[in-house]
């Protein structure tokens, strides 16, 4: 007889520790199913200390659908594991100060994964490896978007039913640091920008959901000033705390898979004496396409995923000079 997981809730309306699974050993089918309907229930779930090793995570991943490609890590060997560490390619830690670390401050405004891509994934899955001291922060906060579409006003919820969003990976860079001149030298309407629908429909639980974040530059159709207001009513109303709850890494082997199409994402705030800086925050994420008919949105099927990241460095080397620091970019 197969094992029945269980689920602890995490916040009123999504989230779920899960135990009950064996990640020692292959997991059946049964099981996956029972992960996937968490999943789809939940919006992101949270599994303590299991011990996988970083094959072992993406084989993992596969399971819940199609791997996306990420660039080689000159880090670690295993394939399609992401780098989002504040860790240079040496070993040591990103300083304040560094392009690095202006590029890491977008991770704190709420967003999605590659809303910015043609192709959009849908899950995410992060596994911790090594983790800055208790008490000095390091969490990863989620938000309710699907509670917050159902809480709108039906006047809002009228204006964006059929609105189309336009996302930029240069527009978030530009919302997190607006003064910062390597971003503000970089205008994003000189750059690809992808389309989806503003309101989706949740696949794993037929909810609707409100498909927004940092990266959304603005709404097709509208005014600019009211589209500008309109998304950052949106943003505003899904940071209330009554749609937010906070994950912590308590080991390394702590993992966090949510979806993307369901929930909104960012980095935790620094707590006490805070970690960004001084302490090794390792952790290494995996994502998974959506592989549905809207996975592409309002986009050519086909179209290749354009990197901000390097842009990004040419602008700042031409405005400050090479600083020879070296890590691989992570472009979720």
């Amino acid at each position: 007889m197969e094992p029945t997981i269980q689920c602890e809730a995490i916040h009123p309306s999504f989230g779920a520790e899960v135990r009950g699974v064996d990640f020692s050993k292959p997991i059946p089918e049964g099981v996956m199913e029972q992960i996937r309907g968490a999943l789809g229930r939940y919006g992101m779930i949270v599994f303590r200390n299991t011990g996988m090793t970083d094959d072992e995570f993406v084989s993992w991943g596969g399971r819940f659908g199609e791997i996306a490609e990420q660039p080689p890590s000159r880090r670690f060997e295993t394939k399609n594991l992401g780098d989002p560490s504040n860790l240079y390619l040496d070993g040591s830690i990103v300083k304040p100060g560094e392009l690095r670390w202006f590029l890491s401050k977008e991770t704190g405004l709420f967003h999605v994964d590659t809303s910015y891509d043609a192709r959009r994934v849908r899950l995410t899955g992060l596994i911790a490896r090594q983790l800055p001291p208790a008490g000095t922060g390091g969490a990863t906060e989620f938000g309710d978007t699907r509670t917050a579409y159902e809480d709108l006003d039906e006047e809002t919820k009228t204006l964006l039913e059929g609105k189309v969003g336009v996302h930029s990976h240069f527009h978030s860079r530009r919302v997190a640091l607006p003064t910062f001149p390597t971003f503000a030298a970089l205008d994003p309407w000189d750059y690809p920008m992808s389309k989806h629908d503003v309101v989706i429909t949740h696949r794993g639980s037929g909810r609707k959901n409100l498909y927004i974040a940092s990266h959304l530059h603005h709404i097709e159709g509208m005014d600019a000033e009211e589209s500008s207001a309109l998304i950052l009513r949106l943003r505003k109303m899904v940071e209330q705390d009554k749609y937010v709850a906070k994950v912590y890494y308590n080991q390394p082997g702590d993992v966090v898979v949510w979806d993307n199409t369901a929930v909104v994402h960012r980095a935790g705030a620094g707590e006490g004496d805070g970690w960004a800086g001084k302490h090794v925050r390792d952790i290494r994420k995996w994502m998974v396409f959506d592989n549905t008919p809207e996975e592409w949105g309002h986009n050519d099927r086909g179209t290749k995923k354009h990197l901000a990241g390097p842009v990004i460095q040419a602008k700042h080397d031409e405005l400050y000079g090479t600083s020879g620091k070296v890590w691989d970019f992570d472009e979720d």
